[in-house]
């Protein structure tokens, strides 16, 4: 036994000695961060090698190679990685159904990858870590977990200046109310773990959220936590005094009064700090007083709360709400990070006096963030904010500070360079307040109280092209002007890009351009180079836009006027209008073909002039038939001109269609000329030959008795659109060339025969040919009619002779 001791004592140690030649913990973590870089580099090295045309032969076929099984056996880890590599850098393209001829010759458009600097390359590596670490010993990854989400919490806290606090970590943006609205359900109904909701139906809960909000919240809210939609109570807004956007706290008021009054709890309102486009933030301050006089949650959301961490006041608390939504992932510029919501654990002192002595143990209002789900459970194997502890050690407070105050700034700049035209309409809140006091520098060096901060900085931009002298009175503007908004905001995403604008619509106004820097990320926002080119571009396009805008009356006044053009309503044209053509007389015979027959006199038309200027393109107005349409204009354009340019064209192209007419006119009268020629030969051909050489055996031997006449074969037919006649062909065959009516011959030189067989053809009465066949008809009747005849010709052999 002795030496069984000493074997195991040597083992141990030679174990000891190995673990210590291993290479430590962290090696692991370099080892994966590796793995996941180089993943990263193939596929951006992927995206150069597909834009340069080598992208392999792959080419997206990826997405149409899908299996409806798992196949049996298991693919090698290169043949995955490059499957999903083509996936990610190729968009699909269309269904796996679909034949490759009807999906473009072009093929699969290739995605543009986010740009990643150090930062977002780091929280791109540690999800992965995050996907490692579930795999450790449970009791070592909560503390872990622990560790990681209190030094994120008390980072966050700091930052933004919202002390005692908790923070909620989520992937989706809604989740954080949807707990916070649960743990007010537990906070009011105390009986509604035990009761569910037969605890709500005597006293339902109440949730206010204003008109200017996103519906979709609430619906969300609702549909996560069964309550019904009378449960939400839309807030209206201000509409004397204030800006549109914010919610009226006088209104609110009322509305939660009723409410008591009618047995219902008020639980929770959810309030703005930068409205979802115009950027508007309510008046936190009265709605904090208002919601702490009858115990209601405030949660505020809004890219404005962002300034809270731009300015750095120590130890000054910022207790403007109960709870935030912070999506530091959008503001940062930083992909694949989690949404923060932070919201105030309840007093302790005050529950502690609220409690009765006799009341041993913790509070119930301590447990309610467990129940809500708003704290991790002992259950959960994942480091969900792993990801934000490394960003935010990565950037530091000065950099976290830096981007958020770029951005405000390029709103800032943005706000000053367009408030000096007349024809934009700003919507969005002014920078430094209704009076531009205050500005983004001076926050910062200057700070000032939480409430004024959140009223002063501008985390959007918002304007609407409107004319000068429009008397709307600052409400939604007409349906035209929509368009014009629309058109501006394509030109001004296609050519300046640099600056990017999003098209968005607000019910009280209409469509609007809007430029957020807060959605952009530090390392996009526009410089100061790139907004001056953005200045320059805008300006062009809004001379442009209101000289289309002074020329439309007059447009339209000329088309009504004249006789032939048509004014057509289309209502998804920004540009001048559209017209139609419409020969005199027209209107009365609109019958189907006559529809027809207009739209390809209009398509002709519209081909005619954009060979002069490209400014003219083909339209459809609503009754479905084609026009030419005006696009935009400058203010030297000549709108007279280019009508009287449609009119003369349209003039051409009509006259051009009725020769065409008598030209099909002569050669289909042609044809038949032709043939009832031949017919009338052959029957006379029949006769003179006799009907014995058709009949069989014997026939053959009356011919081989009695050869026939070679001169006596039946002659084909020409038709000579200059003349308008119907010719004979002997003289071709025979001379092999065709005889011009009227040509002269060169002297000492016998002109040949005129054909044996000329029939004029003519339009139907009341058409004119351009050219006169009297000539022609004149040698026709001097000219005597052939009795030899042959067998009878096809009507094919018609068609092709009379082509010739």
């Amino acid at each position: 036994m002795a030496e069984a001791g000493v074997n195991i004592s040597s083992r141990l140690m030679e174990s000891v000695t190995e673990a210590q030649n291993e290479p430590v913990p962290q090696s692991v973590v370099s080892g994966i961060e590796f793995q996941a870089s180089q993943v990263i580099e193939r596929l951006e090295e992927a995206v150069e090698k597909a834009e340069d045309g080598g992208g392999g032969s792959a080419l997206g076929q990826s997405w149409k190679n899908s299996h409806a099984f798992l196949p049996l056996p298991g693919k090698p880890t290169e043949e995955i990685l490059s499957l999903l590599e083509d996936m990610i850098i190729h968009e699909d393209s269309g269904s796996p159904t679909d034949p490759p001829e009807e999906e473009g010759v072009l093929g699969p458009s290739i995605t543009s990858l986010p740009q990643l600097d150090t930062t977002a390359r780091l929280a791109v590596v540690t999800h992965s870590v995050a996907a490692f670490s579930s795999g450790l010993e449970r009791s070592h990854l909560q503390r872990l977990n622990t560790r990681i989400t209190s030094d994120t919490t008390r980072w966050l806290s700091h930052l933004f200046r919202f002390f005692d606090c908790a923070a909620f970590v989520h992937d989706d943006m809604l989740e954080g109310v949807v707990r916070l609205t649960r743990m007010m359900l537990h906070y009011k109904y105390p009986k509604y773990l035990e009761d569910g909701f037969d605890a709500l139906t005597s006293r339902p809960p109440v949730i206010y959220s204003s008109v200017a909000s996103p519906l979709g919240v609430v619906q969300h809210i609702c549909r996560q936590l069964g309550l019904p939609m009378y449960c939400v109570r839309p807030v209206p807004c201000n509409t004397l005094f204030g800006s549109q956007q914010k919610i009226d706290v006088a209104a609110l008021e009322r509305l939660i009064e009723e409410d008591e009054a009618s047995n219902r709890i008020p639980l929770i309102v959810l309030a703005d700090a930068g409205t979802t486009i115009a950027g508007h933030v309510d008046n936190v301050l009265r709605l904090q007083e208002l919601c702490k006089q009858h115990d209601v949650w405030l949660h505020l959301r809004g890219h404005s709360i962002a300034a809270l961490a731009m300015v750095s006041i120590q130890n000054v608390p910022t207790r403007i709400a109960d709870s935030f939504t912070l999506p530091l992932g959008i503001w940062l510029g930083i992909p694949a990070l989690p949404v923060v919501t932070l919201y105030r654990l309840f007093d302790s002192s005050s529950t502690r006096q609220a409690r009765p002595m006799s009341t041993v143990g913790v509070p119930r209002e301590s447990t309610l963030p467990l129940v809500a789900g708003l704290t991790a459970d002992h259950f959960a194997r994942r480091l969900s904010c792993l990801s934000l502890w490394a960003a935010l050690q990565s950037l530091g407070r000065d950099g976290i500070q830096t981007k958020i105050r770029e951005a405000f700034e390029s709103s800032e700049l943005i706000w000053k360079k367009i408030s000096k035209y007349t024809c934009l309409r700003l919507l969005s809140q002014q920078p430094g307040g209704e009076t531009g006091t205050f500005t983004v520098a001076e926050l910062v060096s200057k700070p000032v109280s939480t409430a004024v901060l959140l009223e002063v900085v501008a985390c959007t931009v918002v304007f609407q092209f409107v004319p000068e002298g429009s008397d709307d009175g600052g409400g939604r503007v007409p349906s035209y002007y929509d368009k014009l908004n629309s058109w501006l905001g394509q030109i001004l995403q296609r050519d300046s890009p640099q600056v990017p604008l999003e098209i968005c619509e607000l019910e009280s106004n209409g469509v609007v351009l809007r430029y957020c820097p807060l959605e952009m990320g530090g390392d996009k926002i526009p410089s100061t180079e790139d907004i001056e080119v953005f200045i320059v571009c805008l300006e062009q396009q809004l001379e442009i836009l209101s000289a289309t805008v002074q020329h439309k009356e007059t447009f339209q006044r000329l088309v009504i006027a004249s006789p032939r053009l048509r004014l057509v309503d289309m209502p998804g044209w920004a540009g001048l209008g559209g017209v139609r053509y419409v020969p005199e007389g027209w209107e009365q015979l609109m019958t189907d073909q006559a529809k027809e027959e207009l739209n390809r006199l209009n398509m002709q038309l519209v081909e005619q002039l954009r060979n002069t200027d490209a400014a003219f393109s083909l339209g459809e107005g609503t009754d479905g038939l084609v026009c030419v349409r005006f696009g935009m204009v400058t203010a030297d354009t000549d709108v007279e001109e280019l009508l009287g340019l449609v009119v003369t064209v349209g003039q051409e192209v009509e006259e051009s269609s009725r020769f065409l007419e008598t030209m099909t006119e002569i050669v289909k009268k042609g044809i038949e000329a032709a043939t009832l020629d031949l017919q009338k030969e052959n029957e006379e051909r029949l006769w003179q030959d006799g009907i014995l050489r058709h009949v069989p055996v014997f026939g053959s031997l009356v011919n081989w008795w009695s050869p026939p006449s070679k001169e006596s074969g039946i002659k084909g037919r020409s038709l000579n659109l200059t003349a308008g006649v119907v010719e004979s062909t002997e003289n071709i065959y025979r001379y092999h060339m065709q005889l011009q009516q009227g040509a002269s011959n060169p002297p000492g030189t016998r002109s040949p025969p005129q054909p044996q067989v000329q029939t004029p053809v003519a339009p139907s009465a009341g058409g004119k040919h351009s050219r006169s066949s009297s000539h022609s008809s004149e040698q026709s009747q001097s000219q005597t009619v052939p009795t030899a005849t042959m067998t009878t010709t096809s009507p094919e052999a018609v068609l092709q002779s009379v082509t010739s």
